[in-house]
């Protein structure tokens, strides 16, 4: 089929209101990778062929019908959060199904049995404020929480600062109802139900449940919840030295502490941060300064529980006697609710943060795509911390970095301008990292996934024979390929994935 009659077909199923090709619609993406190479090279584009608003089920499964009669590619879209390629059309005609526009609503919450069952396009905070009114929330929290729909943290097994404690978003997910690239739907587990617990049968939910769109396409959830804990007190405590903070981060790990976070950050995730509480105090949000002092290492946590007080005057008491008497290091508290949820919401928009600060580029930049979100075994963290430090500084790379320390996973963020000098640079430094990742026996992602950019790196975390079982899977579920191809290392992995093959520059 030529363009103009996918075009008509699409419009036939969800009503021209539903179905755009305007360039607008058809270029919108957050991915600083794919960003930079399109601002540099001529050749790169990663532009879909249609945007679908789909207003049901039953109209993804004409297009689903449609798509695999005629070979056509289609990717599942949400929030359009995600950080690792996941929905970049890499493929002509391309259909992007956008399912925030109308699959958007809370079908169903059973407070008694403790389950909410939500169609894809639900936001995350939305879900979270109505669980609030009744003292609930769903416990699988990401960094990108703030815009992020339930569709797409399924989709990516999406998870966070605090997952150590509360657990992934597979972990909540009790059932699903899923087209398949036949056109035909299925429910997984034990969907729009309270049961709590089976064995029965082979467990799709959890195959489905961060497969980024590669199997088929969600149009219902069903998630456990669970009641809001009854208090907590966050803390920022910041190190002259930065192997103090790593000794206090292990003391503080040995604590017997009711933590739902612990988190290290550098210099330059405060220094976005405190421009974050700058913003937020400009714009009329809150109505007193807020800083955390720029200093070597600084620890983030959480309390929670009825015995948050008492813990948090353990903490206190630990961090400013023994060997920390000579250096303390400043302890600020967090203990009013709005307090704590401006200091949360500056650490989520660090980033945002840094770049206020920054002047505006002379030329694209671009993230290095594959180290964003690696884990290692959580008592080699702080090495490698220190490690991934020094080799960024040895190719004049700028890194923003943090960890979750008690799940080992650690954020290293560098943006770099697009030249034909730092492309070779950032394959190389990439390559050499996540060698040492793997030789910890760690991973290459821990939360953002794989998509598109991280595909190439997974034949050596998992070997050969493993990477050919998962394309089987795939192969079963999606004979013809139409389910965001070129994703996932499930097939061909195009040279752009590898940043090869661009050609003419602007």
């Amino acid at each position: 089929m030529n363009k103009e009659e996918i075009f008509k077909k699409l419009v036939d199923i969800c009503g021209k209101e539903n179905v755009s090709i305007d360039d607008a619609d058809l270029i919108a993406t957050g991915d600083l990778v794919a960003k930079g190479l399109e601002a540099f090279f001529k050749d790169v584009s990663f532009k879909a062929g249609f945007l679908v608003t789909p207003r049901n089920k039953d109209d993804i499964v004409e297009i689903v019908k449609l798509a695999n009669e005629h070979k056509i590619p289609l990717i599942p879209r949400a929030g359009n959060t995600s950080l690792a390629g996941q929905v970049l059309p890499v493929y002509e005609n391309t259909i992007i199904i956008d399912i925030g526009r109308h699959m958007n609503k809370i079908i169903k919450i059973n407070y008694e049995e403790e389950y909410c069952v939500v169609e894809p396009g639900v936001e995350f905070l939305k879900l979270q404020e109505v669980l609030a009114k009744k003292g609930y929330f769903f416990p699988a929290e990401p960094g990108s929480g703030f815009a992020c729909m339930i569709g797409g943290m399924v989709g990516n097994n999406a998870s966070g600062a605090t997952s150590f404690r509360f657990g992934t978003t597979r972990d909540y997910t009790r059932g699903l109802q899923i087209v398949l690239a036949s056109g035909k739907v299925i429910q997984t587990g034990h969907h729009r139900t309270g049961n709590e617990k089976s064995v029965a049968g082979l467990d799709l939910t959890s195959l489905f449940v961060g497969s980024e769109g590669t199997l088929g396409i969600i149009t219902e959830i069903t998630l456990k919840i669970q009641k809001l804990p009854k208090s907590e007190i966050s803390l920022a405590i910041s190190f002259k030295d930065i192997d103090d903070c790593f000794e206090a981060i292990e003391e503080i790990k040995d604590m017997e502490l009711d933590l739902a976070l612990l988190e290290y950050i550098d210099e330059m995730t405060i220094d976005g941060m405190n421009k974050n509480f700058k913003y937020q105090l400009k714009e009329g949000i809150i109505d007193k300064k807020m800083k955390i002092p720029k200093r070597a290492g600084t620890i983030l946590m959480k309390i929670i529980g009825p015995h948050a007080r008492e813990e948090l005057e353990v903490v206190k008491n630990t961090m400013t006697t023994g060997k920390h008497a000579e250096s303390p290091p400043k302890i600020l508290i967090f203990d009013i609710p709005l307090d704590q949820e401006t200091l949360w919401n500056a650490r989520h928009n660090a980033g945002p943060g840094i770049v206020r600060s920054l002047p505006a580029p002379e030329q694209p930049r671009m993230f290095i795509p594959a180290i964003l979100d690696i884990a290692v075994p959580p008592k080699r963290i702080a090495d490698f911390l220190k490690m991934s430090k020094e080799m960024s500084k040895s190719y004049g790379f700028i890194p923003i970095t943090f960890g979750h320390v008690m799940d080992g996973n650690v954020h290293l963020i560098s943006a770099q301008f697009v030249t034909d000098e730092n492309l070779a640079k950032v394959k190389e430094f990439q390559a050499r990292l996540i060698d040492h990742v793997y030789s910890l026996g760690g991973t290459i992602t821990a939360e953002h996934g794989v998509g598109l950019w991280k595909q190439q790196f997974l034949e050596k975390e998992f070997g050969k024979e493993t990477i050919e079982v998962m394309q089987m899977i795939k192969k079963t579920f999606d004979p013809n390929n139409i389910m965001n191809p070129g994703k996932m290392a499930l097939g061909d992995i195009p040279a752009i994935a590898r940043i090869e093959g661009m050609e003419e520059k602007r």
